[in-house]
């Protein structure tokens, strides 16, 4: 038996950050006004597209394997497409065509409004985007995004980055850093107000950077004032900062802003300075700590998280010491923790002195067992609070209950009706794990 299928469906897969998540809704956005609906089952979408992330060699292995797999679907129905979008897309080009024969489309983040067109084309030919950079933010509007969760939406402010850390190829692959004008994400921003949101996260390789380009000196600081002032906008995060561009005005500013979540994500990579210097990061083990005492100085209750590298070319034991012990003195609530993958194109996958690969991963494990014992420890510091949690689905954990998140970024399990996603409620820690916490309504919506 033949299973009919719809010629209109598509299976979309995202890989790597937040601006790929970004990215994902405004493709989900373009194939919804060329008729298409999304699916979940590969044996049905006539179009299967890979949003895909370049930043480490494993990401690409996964998008491989998961193409390869699909060769007897491709043998059976000579009219699926298959795509692949995003950073790896934008850094391999044309060759991605000839690692993955099976691929029709190839294109990059820059090319995404170039979407329908490109369908059109590849209908009867391999396609390729033109993968050259913008210099604006062409073509989106709230009306040509879909969303995940219809009150909550991810805004991109910067594009690019230029910091060229000796590790990263995301300043090849993105190129310069573009910021979108003020006007134009505070006309989106109410957009999606007025379709529901009440949650913004703004994203960019560097958020702190936002406004340069543009001739703007306190750039980001001045956008979180303006979107203060949007009816209908109740919180607001950011990612990425970059600690270096992190400066004392900006906090300061930010300490009067209601609507800016107490949640700031400030990538260390590294404690030793020796290690920084080699990655290239712009900024000190000292500056750093003082970055984090301001921070805490002028935020009540923040909640921080980092990104930190072990095992970077040339790092010593004792180098890696000093990452531990500036874990221990900053007590992060949660970390993004790797062991370093050599990325080839940039500066650190040609520097001598690469550490064996059991090494790194035995450093790792310190690390994150070191780790998880601060951030229950932290977690646990939050019993027996009343916060506030924005509802946003139903829990995976226990039937009958539903989970959000706090202003500072914490999974939030409780007993309640599923009607209560895209609500702001009143919770009771009741319990505290490494990473989730678990309570009781205590309010409803409000």
């Amino acid at each position: 038996m033949i299973m009919k299928r719809d010629k209109s469906k598509y299976l979309l897969t995202t890989f790597g950050c937040q601006m790929n998540q970004a990215d994902a809704q405004r493709i989900h956005g373009i194939l919804a006004s060329l008729g298409y609906q999304e699916t979940q089952d590969e044996k049905e979408a006539n179009l299967i597209l890979f949003n895909t992330c370049c930043v480490r060699q494993h990401a690409e292995q996964r998008l491989i394997s998961r193409i390869q797999a699909l060769n007897s679907e491709k043998k059976n129905r000579p009219d699926l497409l298959i795509g692949v979008a995003g950073c790896m897309a934008q850094n391999l080009k044309e060759e991605m065509l000839e690692i993955l024969p099976l691929v029709d489309l190839v294109f990059g983040p820059n090319d995404i409004e170039q979407l329908p067109l490109l369908l059109q084309r590849s209908r009867n030919e391999k396609t390729m985007g033109n993968f050259a950079p913008k210099g604006a933010f062409d073509g989106e509007s709230a009306d040509g995004i879909i969303l995940n969760r219809p009150f909550s939406a991810m805004v991109n402010i910067i594009r690019g980055c230029t910091n060229f850390c000796a590790y990263c190829i995301v300043p090849f692959v993105r190129g310069p850093e573009i910021s979108r004008p003020i006007d134009e994400l505070k006309a989106f921003i109410s957009e999606l107000a007025g379709k529901g949101v009440s949650e913004i996260t703004l994203l960019g390789q560097n958020v702190n950077a936002y406004g340069k380009d543009l001739g703007l000196k306190e750039g980001f600081a001045q956008l979180l004032e303006e979107i203060e002032k949007i009816d209908g906008i109740r919180w607001v995060r950011f990612l990425t900062s970059h600690p270096r561009d992190f400066t004392d005005e900006t906090i300061e500013r930010i300490s009067q802003l209601n609507k800016v979540c107490e949640q700031y994500h400030l990538p260390v990579q590294a404690g030793s300075n020796r290690v920084l210097k080699a990655m290239k990061r712009g900024y000190t083990r000292e500056k750093y700590l003082d970055l984090i005492a301001k921070v805490r100085s002028k935020i009540k209750d923040v909640s921080l998280s980092t990104d930190i590298i072990c095992g970077f070319p040339g790092e010593t034991e004792e180098d890696f010491e000093q990452t531990l012990s500036l874990v221990k003195k900053v007590r992060y609530e949660s970390a993004f923790m790797y062991y370093y993958s050599p990325r080839e194109g940039t500066e650190a996958a040609e520097m001598k002195n690469q550490i064996p690969e059991a090494e790194r991963k035995e450093r790792l494990a310190r690390l994150i067992d070191l780790q998880n014992n601060i951030a229950l420890e932290e977690s646990q510091k939050q019993l027996h609070r009343e916060l506030e949690v924005l509802v946003d689905s139903v829990s995976s954990k226990k039937q009958g209950h539903v989970a959000g998140k706090t202003r500072s970024g914490r999974v939030v399990d409780f007993a309640g009706p599923e009607s209560l996603i895209g609500s702001y409620v009143k919770v009771r820690i009741d319990r505290a794990r490494i990473w989730t916490l678990s309570g009781t309504l205590v309010q409803e919506a409000g």
